[in-house]
């Protein structure tokens, strides 16, 4: 599987309780591995984070490649929540 690595959680952000991360840069490009598929536990939930406007080119066919920051969703099912927090 092609995975793109993100920074390790930080501290959860005050009024909401989301992990902030970031894509992790090296030489200008995107860090990514190649890994064996027996190594993912799970997929998770990003939600793009963003300002007071939603910037008018991302779409949801975009928004992967043109945020640079998200939040984990933990809500998003009971196992992410036991597992995340």
């Amino acid at each position: 599987a092609y995975v793109e690595w993100f920074t390790p959680f930080g501290q959860p952000e005050a009024n909401h309780g989301l992990y902030k991360i970031s894509r992790i840069i090296r030489n200008g490009e995107r860090l990514a591995s190649i890994i064996d598929i027996s190594d993912i536990r799970r997929s998770v939930h990003l939600i793009p984070k963003f300002g007071p406007v939603v910037p008018c080119e991302w779409t949801s066919s975009t928004v992967l490649e043109l945020c640079s920051s998200f939040f984990v969703n933990s809500f998003s099912d009971r196992h992410a929540y036991l597992t995340i927090i």
